[in-house]
């Protein structure tokens, strides 16, 4: 019968110099004992009572952080359990969506070995940081909240699981740990897809103001059960039908080709829902090693299962993850080939991404397969409505979040706002909310580090510009510090692997706002003056200006946008502008803005930015 939840167990890490809670379940009314041991040594022992659920909560007094381990003996009546390898550190609650989700595991790079976890060494070995992972439960009942997690795991970054940890999170917490060589906990709550909407409760929609129609729907009881059923019932119906309609499979696969279309990478195909088949021919030579070997196909829109002679070497479900995958031995031959790709399109569009590498690899030696391909439909069917995706919505991760509430963290670190970029100017509001709401639900003004979007370019907008001002503005608040992440994007990956970069950036902040006591505000630009026909941009700190930025600089007039061209000065940048005042000018103001032209004292780039002219 004795307990504890599931984040109060062997190998987690406490926040230092604090109390921590210690909760869990036994008997209702039973006195619970907790020992503390350090060093072989009694340190601390503490009891209380479980209420009238059996529910309790022990207090164990401030710990100072160590790289030490402890153990608790906790013990109820005849029961008793003993938690190992505890440790003492700084902890950090991590959120956001996927970016902030995504496992090292997904920042491999198969043709670049010096970068992080790509060569031999593939795993992360310091057991001084550890991550325990909030399950993602989605629920929208209005007023309801967990108050403890039943579910999760601790693992430390030399655990074998350490390829499921946050890679952000990591790289956050290493540079943190080299630089203090204190212990970092992550516990993270983050989901992919969420919008920051996700992480408030229903009364807070309320406040905020257009939300009525949605939450009336979906806060009725068995909304969220009813319509996974209705979803799992209309897609399973469109894809039995693409089977029953694909009369090509077994022809392609038996090496029985049809004609098909011609087509080189990268494919698209518009206009068009239902299943393609595309196909390749190649030849292996002779020496080609095969052990190990790997099929690499970027990524692909929507889904698609690979098979080289026939035989399944993979299969991926939705557009974003990379396609890296593993070719049995035994499936190449030396000679010809036939690589096969069913691909299901739902929405109208979709096919290979711009920009990727497709090849068959092993060790140094590479297959190109751009060209030549052939394609044909196996079956058109009418747009899928996909099913509904629960984490993205409003209210669904309130409840499952509750429980960091009651943990004692050092900081909140933010990775989120790409499902925000379609109401860009409303984030602002959001976010704000969403930092006093925690705050207030936490009972400190804990400090907040939250990360600027970076570059992507798969947009036909200018949203992620708008958003990243917004983020900008957002440093407004106190107790905040945001990342610079722009050159650490792919414009064409909406999830790109450079985590490294982005970490230590993020722990940059954490050394000014957390533990150096310093403003941790980035650069900004404070001021635009116009005066004869030359605009003088002044900064918060001194900023250095790097290579050509005819591009980079854009002067804002009724008419349209033009580019300027930008010149360093005492103290700041100049602009000339022949063509008379405008009225703002903008600094990297494009969704993908890959190559920084402004960066500070310490060598971070600075933030994009618009600024109104005066003069």
């Amino acid at each position: 019968m004795l307990h504890t939840d599931a984040d109060i167990a062997s190998g987690m890490v406490l926040q230092r110099d604090t109390e921590n809670s210690l909760t869990g379940c036994t008997e209702p009314g039973a006195e619970v004992c907790a020992k503390l041991t350090g060093n072989g040594k009694e340190t601390v022992s503490v009891s209380t009572s479980a209420d009238s659920r059996g529910r309790f909560s022990i207090s164990l007094p401030p710990v100072p952080g160590s790289t030490e381990a402890y153990e608790i003996e906790i013990s109820s009546g005849d029961e008793q359990l003993t938690l190992t390898d505890v440790l003492f550190g700084d902890v950090f609650h991590i959120t956001g969506q996927s970016n902030m989700e995504l496992p090292i595991h997904r920042i491999y790079d198969p043709f670049d070995s010096s970068k992080p976890f790509s060569g031999k060494k593939r795993l992360p070995d310091c057991p001084y940081i550890r991550e325990f992972r909030a399950p993602i439960l989605c629920c929208f009942g209005a007023g309801t909240e967990y108050d403890h997690w039943e579910q999760g795991k601790w693992f430390a970054s030399n655990d074998p699981q350490a390829a499921d940890m946050s890679a952000v999170g990591y790289f956050f917490a290493s540079e943190l740990f080299d630089r203090f060589g204190i212990p970092i906990g992550l516990v993270n709550t983050s989901a992919g897809g969420a919008p920051i909407e996700a992480f408030l409760p229903a009364e807070e929609l309320e406040a905020l103001g257009g939300y009525e129609d949605f939450l009336s729907k979906v806060t009725v009881p068995g909304w969220m059960e009813d319509t996974a059923r209705e979803d799992e019932k209309r897609c399973g119906e469109y894809y039995t039908e693409l089977d029953r309609k694909d009369t090509l499979a077994d022809r392609i696969l038996a090496g029985d080709l049809p004609e098909g279309e011609r087509c080189d990478l990268p494919f698209r195909k518009t206009d068009f829902s239902g299943r393609l088949w595309l196909w390749k021919e190649f030849d292996l030579p002779d020496d080609f090693d095969t052990d190990g070997a790997m099929l690499i196909l970027g990524t692909l829109t929507d889904s698609d299962r690979a098979y080289i002679n026939g035989i399944q070497t993979g299969e991926t479900g939705y557009m974003y993850p990379p396609r890296y995958y593993p070719i049995e031995k035994g499936v190449l031959r030396c000679g010809r080939n036939l690589l096969a790709v069913r691909l299901d399109i739902y929405g109208g569009q979709g096919g290979f991404t711009e920009g990727k590498r497709w090849c068959i690899k092993s060790g140094d030696r590479i297959i190109d397969l751009s060209g030549d391909w052939r394609c044909a439909e196996a079956a058109r069917a009418d747009s899928l409505v996909q099913g509904t995706f629960f984490q993205g919505l409003p209210l669904s991760l309130y409840a499952v979040s509750v429980p960091a509430y009651r943990k004692k963290f050092r900081g909140l670190v933010i990775y989120q706002g790409e499902s925000n970029c379609h109401n860009a100017h409303r984030y602002k509001k959001l976010f704000t909310r969403f930092i006093s709401f925690y705050r207030e639900r936490y009972g400190c003004e804990l400090p907040v580090i939250f990360t600027q979007l970076p570059e992507f370019a798969f947009m036909n907008d200018d949203s992620w510009a708008v958003l990243r001002q917004v983020q900008l503005e957002c440093t407004g608040l106190p107790g905040t510090a945001m990342a610079v992440t722009i050159g650490t994007g792919e414009w064409n990956d909406l999830h790109p692997i450079n985590k490294w970069d982005v970490g230590r950036r993020l722990a940059f902040c954490a050394g000014k706002l957390i533990y150096g006591q310093t403003d941790a505000a980035p650069v900004r630009c404070i001021s635009a003056v116009y005066k004869d026909g030359i605009i003088t941009l002044t900064f918060s700190e001194g900023v250095t200006l790097t290579g050509e930025c005819e591009d980079y600089f854009e002067a804002v007039f009724p008419h349209g946008t033009e580019a300027v061209k930008a010149e360093s000065c005492e103290g700041g940048i100049v602009l000339r502008l022949p063509a008379g005042k405008p009225e703002a000018i903008r600094y990297a103001w494009r969704t993908s803005p890959d190559k920084p032209r402004l960066f500070d004292k310490e060598g971070l780039p600075v933030s994009p930015f618009r600024i109104t002219v005066a003069g």
